[in-house]
């Protein structure tokens, strides 16, 4: 699991640093990933603060993300809706762990990222989605386990590993885009009669 989340967080820094054109976004993210690269194991010894530590991280960055740029009424309720679904398959997943071994499991996630680039079109509204989801799931379904004294059933270190792999597919997805985008345009520059460069 570790050894997971630091390849996707280092993959995700190297996205950033070289291909993210937008100043604010790459050094909002490379904040955040330094954040959890240093104190992933942090608090170890007390599980419920690491797991606090990191909801509030995920929260407050997820937030800062989604409301960057001016949405509609309705668009702020997904957040909450994306919540309650990721926190009904978490848990669904906790009681029945034979599914998590399920082949198709990981391709869930394109699914999923799917769905939030139907929901929200800006990259940046999209990550800051999938990070709300991510921390408010893993909170009311922590705070459900809490009710039957289950809670350590939470492993605060996949809901990270989970949470970094959704943005490192949301920005492999962003740069397919940019690349669609930035072929479009030579195309119509040639058809213009301007030379290939």
């Amino acid at each position: 699991m570790e050894a997971t989340f630091y390849w996707f967080a280092w993959s995700l820094t190297v996205i950033a640093v070289f291909f993210i054109q937008r100043r604010r976004l790459k050094r909002d993210l490379l904040l955040v990933l330094g954040v959890f690269m240093c104190t992933y194991d942090w608090l170890s010894w007390s599980p419920n603060g690491q797991f606090y530590f990191h909801i509030g991280i995920l929260l407050v960055f997820g937030t800062y993300l989604f409301i960057s740029i001016r949405r509609s009424m309705f668009d702020y309720f997904w957040p909450f809706i994306f919540s309650v679904g990721y926190a009904a398959v978490w848990m669904f997943l906790i009681v029945h762990p034979v599914w998590v071994k399920f082949p198709g499991v990981s391709l869930f996630l394109l699914v999923i990222v799917g769905l939030l680039r139907m929901f929200v079109k800006d990259v940046s509204g999209q990550m800051g989605l999938w990070v709300l989801a991510n921390a408010g799931g893993t909170l009311f379904a922590f705070l459900i386990f809490a009710l039957y004294q289950k809670e350590g059933l939470i492993d605060t270190h996949a809901m990270l590993s989970l949470s970094i792999k959704g943005m490192f597919v949301l920005l492999f997805f962003h740069g397919v885009d940019q690349l669609k985008r930035s072929i479009r345009k030579k195309r119509k520059s040639i058809s213009k009669g301007a030379a290939f460069v």
